[in-house]
Parts: C-alpha cells; sequence; structure tokens
C-alpha cells in the first residue's frame, strides 16, 4: 500500500508584491513494507545498490572538495554530466538523506531526497520519502518535474517494495542486474580442485551458488565470516573455504588497510609485501600506523577468469560503507540538535569531520542515565554524562563554533565479521597455502595482542645418547608432528621450529591453552606415549602485544611479548603448563579453568634477559598429582 502526492513550496512574499512561485519542487510519497526496520535498514541503506536499481549513473571520477563534498563526473544516458554530492546524513534504522547540485547544462540544479523508517505494529515498517529538487531554466521546469515524478520517484518506490519482499527472507540477497556471465567449464574445474583439498561438499557447492547467481557487488571483496553468519555455517570453515577456493583459482586474495576514522580503504593489496608501515586516508586526510589488528583485513573476490564482475562505485560514504557509524548529521554554527538512538551495550566515539577533539560515551546495562547533551568547540569536545544505559538515548548535539559540522557517533569496536591479518596469519593452512605472504624486508607491523606457546622436550640430549642419533630423531620428528597436528586443530600456526623446540601463535588465548592441554595429555596418555622412550614436554605461554615481520622469506613475529614467552618455557619442568597473568586473565581461559580443576602452583620468578621479576604459575592438568617425569 502507498499514497503519492506531489506540491509545490511558495515561498513567503511580501504584501503588494505580485505571487511568484519558487521554483523549488517537493514530492511526498508513502510506503507501508511488511519487514522491520531493522530488518529493512541493510537494504534500503546500501545506497550504492539502490542508485544503480533506479537507473542513477556510477562515478567515473570523485574529488573530495575542502568543504567535505564530491567533485563527481560521469555520463547519463552518453551525455557527459557532473555534480557536487554533499556527504550522506543519517541516523541508524531511522532515517538517511542526500543532497545533490548539478552543473549546467542540466536541466537540474538540485536534487535532495530523504527517506524515513516508522516501525508499525506487526512487525512492518511505514517509509516516508521525500523528493526535492530544483530544476535549472525553461526545459528544466517543464521536463525536470515529469522526469522526476514519472521516472526517479516511481522506481525508487518499486525499488523499495522489491527491497521489502527481500528483507524478511533467511538471506536477504538483492538479485543481480543482469545474468551473470560465468565461465561454466573453468568454475566446475576450479571446483574439482577445490573439492580435493578435502572440503566439504555441501559448502562448496554453497560457495559455488553464490559466485553463479549473486550480484556483482556480493562476489567483490568477500567477507568469509559474514557469508558464514548469514550461511549459518562456522566462521572458520567458511574462511577455510575462501583461502583453498583461492589456491583452487576460483577466488583472488585482497589486503585492505582501512582508516581508523571512516574504516574505509586506503590501500588494496595483493601481497603483504606490497603494504608500508604507514597509510593516508584523502576522506578523513589523516596519516596513521597500520597494524594487523584492526587496519589491515582480508577480503576475497571471485577470480576473472570464473566471472565477470563489475566494480563500480554509484555513491560516496552512505551509510552501508560505514555500518560502525550509527549517526551521521550536519549541525548549522551555534544551532542545536536532538537525536535519539538505540545503542547497543559497548563504547561509542563522538567526533567532527572537521575537528580533531572527540570524546567517548560508555553503554551499559547497569546504567540508568538515558540522555547526555554533547558540546562541540573548537578546541573541546564535552559529553555531560558520559555512561549511558542500554537502549533507547537522547542525545542533545550542541555546536558552539562558527562552523557547519557534521557530527559522527560511532561504534568503537570493530567489526567482528572483518578478517584481520592478525588472525589468518595464525592459521596453519594460511602459512601453508600463502608462504609468499610475507612483509618486506624491514617492516615491522603492530599487533595488538596475541598468544604464543613455547615448548622444548626435556632430556633431549640424553635421549639422542640413549637410543642413538637416528632412533632419537625419528621420535623427535614424531614429536614434531603431534604438535603440528594439535596446533593446527586449536586454529593455531607453527611459526619455527628450534633444535628440538616449537614456537607456536594463537590469536585466542583460549585455544593456546587448550592446545597445551591437549599436548600434554597427549604425551602422557596418548599414542606417542606408548613410545619408548617416554618423551616429557616443556610448555610456556604469554599474551601481549608484539611486531609482525618478514624473517628470512617466513611471516615471524618479534617483541617483549615473544622472549617472555620463551623465558616462560624454561621455568617449565615438563609435563605441566607455565602461563603468565595475561593468559589467566582471559575469560575463555576461566572457563577451561573451571572444568578442568588443576592442580596449580604460583610463584614468582626471575627471567633472564629481564629485569623485573614476574608471577607465573604452574599448572598441572589431568591429573591430581604431578606427571612423573623420566630422569
Amino acid at each position: 500500500m502507498h499514497s503519492y502526492n506531489t506540491f509545490r513550496v511558495i515561498q513567503p512574499i511580501a504584501e503588494g508584491t505580485t505571487v511568484m512561485p519558487s521554483p523549488t519542487i517537493k514530492l511526498h510519497a508513502t510506503l507501508d513494507l511488511d519487514a522491520t526496520p531493522a530488518q529493512l535498514w541493510p537494504l534500503l541503506s546500501d545506497t550504492g545498490r539502490l542508485d544503480r536499481a533506479i537507473g542513477l549513473p556510477s562515478f567515473e571520477r570523485s574529488v573530495m572538495q575542502t568543504d567535505l563534498s564530491y567533485e563527481v563526473s560521469s555520463h547519463y544516458l552518453g551525455v557527459p554530466v557532473a555534480w557536487v554530492e554533499y556527504p550522506y546524513e543519517w541516523v541508524f534504522e531511522q532515517w538517511y538523506q542526500v543532497e545533490r547540485e548539478f552543473h549546467a547544462p542540466l536541466p537540474m540544479k538540485r536534487l535532495m531526497t530523504r527517506t524515513t523508517l516508522t516501525p508499525l505494529p506487526g512487525d512492518r515498517t511505514h517509509l516516508d520519502v521525500i523528493v526535492e529538487f530544483e530544476p535549472r531554466g525553461v526545459i528544466g521546469r517543464t521536463a525536470a518535474p515529469l522526469f522526476i515524478q514519472q521516472k526517479l520517484m516511481r522506481d525508487l518506490l518499486r525499488t523499495y517494495r522489491n527491497f521489502g519482499a527481500l528483507a524478511r527472507a533467511p538471506e536477504p540477497m538483492i538479485p543481480p542486474a543482469h545474468t551473470p556471465s560465468v565461465n561454466a567449464a573453468r568454475l566446475n574445474s576450479a571446483l574439482e580442485r577445490l573439492r580435493q583439498f578435502g572440503m566439504r561438499d555441501a559448502l562448496t557447492e554453497r560457495l559455488a551458488q553464490h559466485l553463479r547467481s549473486t550480484d556483482d557487488p556480493d562476489v567483490i571483496r568477500m567477507r568469509p565470516f559474514m557469508l558464514a553468519d548469514m550461511w549459518d555455517e562456522p566462521r572458520l570453515d567458511v574462511l577455510r573455504l575462501f583461502l583453498y577456493a583461492t589456491r583452487a583459482g576460483l577466488l583472488d586474495l585482497e589486503w585492505q588497510v582501512l582508516c581508523p576514522n571512516c574504516r574505509g580503504p586506503s590501500v588494496q593489496a595483493n601481497n603483504l609485501y606490497e603494504l608500508a608501515a604507514d597509510a593516508h586516508c584523502s576522506s578523513c586526510n589523516v596519516r596513521y600506523d597500520m597494524n594487523f589488528d584492526e587496519s589491515v583485513e582480508l577480503r576475497f573476490t571471485v577470480s576473472p577468469d570464473i566471472r565477470e564482475a563489475v566494480d563500480a562505485a554509484y555513491c560516496i560514504g552512505g551509510p552501508a560503507h560505514t555500518r560502525h557509524i550509527v549517526a551521521h548529521v550536519s549541525l548549522p554554527p551555534q544551532a542545536e540538535k536532538t537525536i535519539r538512538l538505540q545503542l547497543a551495550p559497548g563504547d561509542y566515539r563522538l567526533r567532527t569531520r572537521q575537528l580533531p577533539a572527540t570524546t567517548l560515551v560508555h553503554v551499559a546495562a547497569e546504567h540508568t542515565n538515558a540522555a547526555t547533551a554533547v558540546h562541540f568547540g573548537a578546541d573541546e569536545l564535552v559529553a555531560t554524562q558520559p555512561d549511558l544505559a542500554a537502549g533507547e538515548v537522547e542525545l542533545t548535539l550542541n555546536n558552539t563554533t562558527n562552523t557547519r559540522l557534521l557530527l559522527v557517533v560511532e561504534q568503537t569496536a570493530w567489526s567482528a565479521q572483518a578478517v584481520s591479518a592478525a588472525f589468518v596469519s595464525t592459521l596453519t593452512e594460511f602459512r601453508q597455502l600463502f608462504s609468499s605472504q610475507v612483509l618486506a624486508p624491514g617492516l615491522g607491523v603492530a599487533i595488538r595482542n596475541l598468544t604464543f606457546l613455547f615448548s622444548d622436550l626435556k632430556g633431549s640430549t640424553a635421549l639422542y645418547d640413549m637410543i642413538g642419533d637416528s632412533p632419537a630423531y625419528a621420535r623427535v620428528r614424531d614429536h614434531f608432528d603431534v604438535m603440528k597436528t594439535i596446533i593446527a586443530q586449536r586454529r593455531g600456526a607453527l611459526v619455527k621450529t628450534i633444535g628440538d623446540a616449537v614456537m607456536a601463535v594463537f590469536a585466542s588465548a583460549e585455544d593456546a591453552f587448550e592446545a597445551a592441554i591437549d599436548i600434554q595429555r597427549e604425551f602422557t596418555l596418548g599414542a606417542i606415549a606408548r613410545g619408548e622412550p617416554m618423551l616429557c614436554v616443556k610448555l610456556g605461554l604469554h599474551r601481549g602485544p608484539c611486531i609482525a615481520v618478514n624473517a628470512n622469506e617466513l611471516l615471524d613475529y618479534f617483541g617483549s611479548t615473544v622472549n617472555i614467552a620463551a623465558r616462560v618455557q624454561n621455568e617449565s619442568i615438563g609435563g605441566d603448563i607455565m602461563v603468565t597473568p595475561e593468559v589467566l586473565s582471559d575469560p575463555g581461559v576461566h572457563q577451561i579453568l573451571a572444568r578442568e580443576h588443576p592442580d596449580a602452583e604460583t610463584m614468582r620468578c626471575e627471567l633472564k634477559g629481564f629485569a623485573q621479576a614476574f608471577t607465573l604459575t604452574r599448572l598441572w592438568v589431568g591429573t591430581n598429582e604431578p606427571v612423573a617425569q623420566p630422569a
């Protein structure tokens, strides 16, 4: 059901003057859709896909201006066109709008569109659609109203209805604008290679169907964790599928260096070797240091040998491009505006696009305040109440400057659906399949938190003397195989072996601790424990920041965290697990400790090469008494 009305806006006139209509024309339409605002927002806020669906041209060139607008040039119906596109404004799941000013000879000077979503009973949504435009010249006053009303508004409502029908689907994917051009023979050949890697048939076919049938944007710069959530599949299974699919020739991988402000890609590279220590975001005009935890993300695009996919931009800075921003609104100088937001627990940063000052607001279920005033000044930004209750909150935004500001409210947490370089570089499959993915020599990239496991065989020198070099080497080699298997099963990666020792890395402290438990159980109760002579493994774990580097054409890690982890292993006596407080404080490790009830001994130790003393905990897991050690 929808209604559709048009009217002219008449400017106020002085008494005794001739009444003349304003050139500005405003159209209004309403539409009720059978979906909630939460279901509709991901589709309706994808303004690039929306612009393409209603027939607007893609950008051929765009240049950012000092007022944060973009000077855009393109072609429409074969005719060169150019316009100024002002920043999108929106409040999450409530409304969004954009304004454009067109250059001559187009018969339209200005166009503004605004869509508002209002929830209705029965999981429905009421849409208010406003299109406001100003024609240019006689032709514009004659033709522009017909074009806007009969084509643009009609196409916009049709697209909204189509998106509304998709919104409640289990997988709300927008159908392709045209039949995808797929090379079936190459696709089938690559799929056969992928199956030889042991991927699940159902998951392999899911990817194949996605590549065959979805829209071009959905096969360009794909995020495997996002697709895993949509497909209701384990995230790690889908990431591994994408890694093997790249080796099979189905996909190409790409690293995106993301700006910490807008989260948009500043640099795109096919190999880690191409990355530099820092990057510059032209949209935000900031230079920032690159780190593996947040700013480097791995994405995947269908191989051009398999399918032709057009990568074209239809809008700049719409809500779908920056999903971490929950409000992006313009505020005139010396003005005040109140907005209401639905905020989930977490930290939110408030800032402007023009001034450097920022402030944080913490949202939590235990807080009681549901409103705060935020004062934006030339040198400071202050929230009068920085602790807010989760749910609906009211922000009163006050611009005390003499400049129009673009105000931003954004989640500080990076997307959980992003595959960071820090995470993927700890996976055994990635290091095996893409050993050439290393950093440039001399480049060190920061990583905020990784967990390192170091191991060593106790009494290995005596082992060689006891049974001879060849049998001893065979036992040590078997021990390496066991270690590699367990580390990979627990989503870690073996970085290197040093003599009889192993260095492994994990994105998660929980996974590293589970691996340590599995290793000690295997060496005390498993098949390798039944060999002669019995092997005893020393283990140490530590978690913290580090530096990723290129070491002899391998991705390696350096820093105090790595050195401490190695020294912690030296304090192990064999059969035990030595851990630092940084590992024990992890919530996932807490759950394992509650499950395993290990015997624990806490001590203060001095570690070689470090001036301060360390608190370490020795854990015996799976037995009430310390494991008997070989002489």
